[in-house]
């Protein structure tokens, strides 16, 4: 499995059009979910460890303030038992949430690049589309560097404007990336010409565009969190 997810991950993201023009065999719900899935996952285990690392670990030194010596040692291995019952649920929850949020999306930007290839004269299946949408989402783990960057702006290397900008520039890539691998995959799957691909891949684009701004706008209100 970690074979093939890594196999999947490397083509999807360096050599997409072998990849759409070879697209794996079977039903959207079967490798291609599954791919989608472990993105999220991954996504979700590198929030939790930043969540533990800035939220639950800070508090967990609050219990144990004042305890030292054979006590700590004493106390230490129900800590751990904590520590760990705590990363579980954050991460249960966070991947659960992800699962949700990324799999609507991506079943939705499918949508899109059907809608877009058919209204220029595709005639691929909406199916193959949300399968090539799915498969997609590797473009996800770019979240892994703001999310990384949230330890440096706790700890005051970043401030928060600054925090900000690179975060819009990350996010700007992955947009620009995924509207690339977009319009391959509708060329592939829509048999259209390659402007007309590109053309149709404009529909999830500005979907993603305009669900930035709205991140953009909400980025300060956990300005208290990041920092």
């Amino acid at each position: 499995m970690f074979k093939w997810y890594l196999d999947i991950l490397f083509t999807v993201l360096v050599r997409p059009i072998l990849f759409y023009t070879k697209l794996p065999p079977g039903e959207w719900e079967d490798e291609s979910l599954t791919f989608c899935g472990i993105n999220c996952w991954i996504l979700a285990l590198f929030t939790t460890l930043v969540v533990f690392i800035n939220q639950l670990i800070p508090v967990g030194a609050t219990l144990v303030e004042g305890i030292t010596g054979f006590k700590l040692l004493l106390i230490s291995p129900v800590m751990l038992v904590l520590a760990f019952m705590f990363f579980v649920i954050v991460y249960s929850i966070l991947g659960g949430v992800f699962m949700a949020l990324f799999i609507s999306l991506f079943y939705v930007l499918g949508a899109l690049m059907y809608w877009g290839g058919r209204i220029l004269g595709g005639k691929g299946q909406y199916l193959q589309n949300l399968k090539t949408s799915l498969y997609s989402s590797a473009v996800i783990l770019v979240g892994i560097f703001p999310i990384l960057m949230i330890l440096l702006s706790k700890r005051g290397i970043l401030d928060f404007t600054n925090y900000k900008i690179g975060y819009n520039i990350v996010y700007s890539f992955a947009v620009l990336y995924l509207y690339g691998l977009d319009a391959i995959a509708i060329r592939k799957t829509q048999k259209v010409l390659k402007w007309q691909a590109f053309v149709a891949a404009l529909l999830p684009a500005v979907l993603l565009i305009i669900l930035g701004m709205v991140a953009n706008k909400m980025l300060p209100r956990l300005a208290n969190w990041i920092t």
